[in-house]
């Protein structure tokens, strides 16, 4: 099927299911409202009257379970103890003072018509940083709210190192580019005028250079506040590429070198101008470093997109197109597209391979019912790997059932570009629960299939189930790969499971191993490996263990199976889940 004709299809599908959705609400408004009718009625009645007495202290136990329910929630025990407190700040302060780089970080912030007590904690959340080499530049865009002169004024009176200054409206790039134009530091930070920083933020990014002089982009863990509340925690992976083309995860908290940040922000990206500027910049330099703690609280209103990206339709658009040129200078024949059931980003790369080899060894019958649930026009089923020809090879469990004719397309796509190796799919069980959609290493020397026995349309983790997602491995269970990769990868005297077997194919049988071996050995030799969810595959048979044992495997990689770039720190290393570690 044509890509066009796809996504034209894949949005008709979404606006039914939007409006099956409406539908559903509007039913549910009218059984509201004659709830409401009949709960109106009742209380003027006398047998209200006496229900209303008799269930008081009732409702006083519900209302006192739901309140301790709230204030006992998971996040918030968990961030409470790992953010620092007031006397480890101090601590932090006088180590930050021995520190032999202590750059300046000139921290933008633009304002516009800001709410008084949000903008005041922000800068507040800076005048308590640990790291003291910083400055805080807040530019107005020309606010309505004729308070708000007088406000940035009073914000400017209480630090030295707090500077201010006021334009005509003209967008939040131009402010932010006028708060780069001011900012005198090697480094420059963004905040948002309604958010917060935890008191060791820049101290973090400082610490980090002081072994790491090479880094040129820092960024952070983050979350939200929702109804005054910590919540919805992003815990991020390492840089990644791949991953990155599908949304602005990156997000905040993110410091940069300045002369990286130049020539600033375009207005014509108003929305996403932070992932339009960090797109470019990722073009410059992939010294990009991860801080695996959450050091900035995004505050979710009305008005940002922290709370709804609907919200903001021309933030979407401008994101993807942010994209969409990011590729083009990349000189990437590939076109941006999105996601309606998610909204988030994909990038669609132009096919220019002839054939793939699909390698089974299954039946007669299990190759002509992958070729029945395949739309790619030239593929070739084969046995034995010797015996063929072609650019791309996938190696297929014979058990495994395409779930949408143009999975092998959509896996081929990524192969397009030259800097990944491998390519995984989707893998559900019969039950319809997530087999593999890719693999986690773990210290304990475990490879472990990412979200097992979840349900495959789980969107919880941030939708990182439902995105291209860069993994250290995935399974030979249905892994694509180059066949010149493979060739160079696996040399015919190769020792271990790798060596070419009698078929041409893996020696060893565990696929879960295979994977990572085979996946490992390519980001040796700098390639990276993905997971999409776009092709999905069902086994027919039992299940695969979700989890094997790869000593030998942690002997030769043993930094990698130490910390996982792919997962973060944070996050259960037992369930792979990507629920909090406890």
């Amino acid at each position: 099927m044509p890509v066009k004709d796809e996504e034209l299809r894949a949005a008709e599908a979404h606006i039914v299911r939007l409006e099956e959705e409406l539908l559903r609400l509007k039913d549910v408004k009218r059984d509201l409202q004659m709830l409401r009718e009949e709960h109106r009625r009742l209380r003027h009645s006398a047998e209200g009257r006496v229900a209303k007495i008799l269930s008081a202290p009732f409702r006083l136990l519900r209302r006192r379970k739901l309140t301790k329910a709230v204030d006992q929630d998971e996040y918030g025990r968990w961030f409470a103890r790992h953010r620092v407190s007031a006397e480890e700040a101090a601590k932090l302060r006088e180590q930050s003072r021995t520190f032999s780089y202590r750059p300046l970080i000139s921290i933008l912030t633009p304002t516009f018509n800001s709410d008084d007590q949000f903008l005041t904690a922000a800068v507040e959340s800076v005048i308590a940083q640990a790291y003291e080499n910083w400055e805080l530049v807040l530019i107005d865009d020309g606010s309505s709210d004729p308070r708000m002169r007088g406000l940035l004024e009073k914000q400017g009176q209480r630090d030295a190192r707090i500077q201010t200054g006021f334009q005509d409206h003209d967008g939040i790039s131009s402010a932010l580019n006028a708060a780069l134009s001011r900012a005198r530091g090697a480094w420059v930070a963004l905040l948002d005028h309604d958010d917060l920083l935890e008191q060791d933020a820049l101290f973090r990014a400082i610490e980090l250079l002081q072994n790491d002089r090479e880094a040129d982009v820092i960024y952070s863990d983050e979350d939200k506040i929702v109804d005054g509340k910590l919540a919805a925690p992003m815990l991020k992976p390492d840089w990644s590429p791949e991953f990155f083309c599908t949304h602005d995860y990156l997000g905040h908290f993110v410091v940069v070198r300045r002369d990286l940040a130049q020539p600033g922000f375009r207005s014509e990206f108003d929305g996403a101008q932070d992932y339009d500027l960090l797109l470019r910049i990722s073009e410059k330099t992939d010294r990009i470093r991860h801080l695996p703690r959450v050091l900035y609280h995004w505050r979710r209103t009305a008005e940002s997109t922290a709370h709804n990206i609907r919200r903001k339709p021309g933030a979407l658009e401008a994101g993807r197109r942010g994209i969409e040129e990011h590729l083009a200078r990349r000189q990437e024949n590939a076109r941006v597209t999105i996601d309606w059931e998610t909204h988030l980003y994909r990038v669609r790369r132009q096919i220019t391979v002839e054939k793939i080899l699909i390698l089974i060894n299954g039946s007669a019958g299990d190759a002509d019912r992958i070729r029945a649930k395949t739309d790619f026009p030239n593929i070739e089923i084969v046995a034995n790997l010797k015996e063929a020809t072609g650019e791309y090879v996938l190696f297929l469990d014979s058990d495994l059932e395409p779930l949408n004719e143009n999975w092998l397309s959509a896996m081929a796509e990524q192969l397009s570009n030259r800097k990944i190796g491998a390519v995984g799919a989707r893998i559900v069980s019969s039950e319809g629960t997530v087999e593999s959609a890719g693999l986690i290493l773990s210290p304990d020397g475990k490879a472990t299939s990412a979200f097992a026995g979840l349900a495959r349309n789980f969107r919880g983790a941030n939708r990182q189930l439902q995105a291209v997602r860069n993994y250290s491995a995935v399974s030979a269970s249905c892994l694509l790969t180059r066949v010149e990769m493979l060739h160079r990868t696996l040399p015919g005297n190769a020792a271990g499971s790798l060596s070419p077997s009698r078929t041409g194919g893996f020696a060893r049988d565990d696929r879960i191993w295979v994977g990572t071996e085979y996946c490992l050995r390519l980001r040796e030799q700098g390639l990276r490996t993905v997971s999409i969810p776009y092709a999905e595959l069902r086994r027919t048979s039992k299940k695969e263990n979700a989890s094997v044992l790869c000593l030998d495997l942690q002997k030769r990689w043993p930094e990698i199976f130490r910390r996982d770039p792919y997962y973060n720190p944070n996050l259960s290393g037992e369930r792979t889940d990507f629920s909090l570690r406890t």
